[in-house]
């Protein structure tokens, strides 16, 4: 019975121990435990088992936490010694960091995620908290000589921000002013860039025509007559201070130029120019 007990001690014991080859230990580093605020400090931690570079996985990056302190420089390595049995591995990961303010620096503790090969069993180091003491920053004291300096500079910024201003105030005066159209002499303008594109083509003219219309009745009385139906249009024709017969010329050159443009066309010789010239009297009298 005493012997089953013993047997049964010694099992477990070799349980708990490290597979040879495969024990793994992670120890940490400061240069110093006191830096000056405008020095930089080596922060490394270094991890270390005996067995080849590939016995164990890091597929996580560290993720370590500072408080008064940045990183501003990070490279990792890893290297062997010894070949076979006695083969020891080393891997690094060095971090430079500098204070962003004074008082006492943390390191906190970093948790380091590995997997032992090849049987991909995940494990976890973790390192201790570190703390460093970061000194006030040296007063900036300037002398005379950069004093005036200063003032030499502050004043050839201010000399170069009045040329500026000068220089863009000057080019704005100097821009001509864009010349706001009415909606009456936008299509005036318009009919006669039609008359042009269009030449003797009375479809072509029509469905120009279509457009600047449309344009007009928005911009001058706010209708889109895009999305109301030819007996709507009237409707809102007559809501506008055009007299009777303005409205249902206007109505009816619209609606004919809006059917013009999915329909064939035909027309007597010089129709495009008579048609452009009553719609031009018609808004020059208007």
């Amino acid at each position: 019975m005493q012997t089953r007990k013993i047997a049964t001690l010694v099992f477990l014991v070799l349980l708990c121990l490290p597979v040879a080859g495969q024990a793994i230990s992670v120890s940490q580093s400061l240069d110093r435990s006191q830096v000056a605020y405008e020095d930089s400090l080596l922060f490394e931690i270094s991890l270390q088992w005996d067995g080849p570079q590939y016995a164990y996985l890091f597929d996580r990056p560290l993720n370590p936490v500072f408080d008064r302190l940045q990183v501003r420089g990070f490279s990792s390595s890893i290297g062997s010694t010894g070949s076979g049995a006695d083969e020891v591995t080393t891997k690094k990961y060095k971090y430079v960091l500098i204070p962003t303010a004074s008082g006492q620096g943390r390191i906190n503790a970093v948790t380091i995620s590995y997997m032992t090969m090849p049987d991909s069993v995940a494990g976890e180091l973790l390192t201790e908290p570190m703390a460093v003491t970061i000194a006030e920053p040296i007063p900036v004291v300037i002398g005379e000589g950069g004093k005036a300096l200063i003032y030499i500079i502050v004043a050839v910024v201010i000399i170069i921000g009045v040329i500026v201003v000068v220089v863009i105030w000057r080019r704005s005066a100097c821009r001509p002013k864009e010349v706001v159209k009415t909606p009456v002499q936008q299509i005036l303008e318009d009919l006669t860039g039609l008359k042009a594109t269009a030449g003797t083509d009375l479809k072509k003219f029509q469905t120009g025509l279509h457009d600047i219309l449309l344009q007009f009745m928005d911009g001058k009385y706010g209708i889109d007559a895009s999305s109301v139906s030819d007996e709507e249009l009237a409707e809102k024709l007559a809501a506008t201070d055009l007299g009777e017969g303005q409205r249902e010329r206007l109505w009816r050159w619209f609606v004919d130029a809006r059917k013009d443009k999915f329909r064939p066309v035909t027309a007597a010789p010089g129709e495009t120019i008579r048609r452009e010239s009553e719609i031009r009297n018609f808004f020059v009298n208007m």
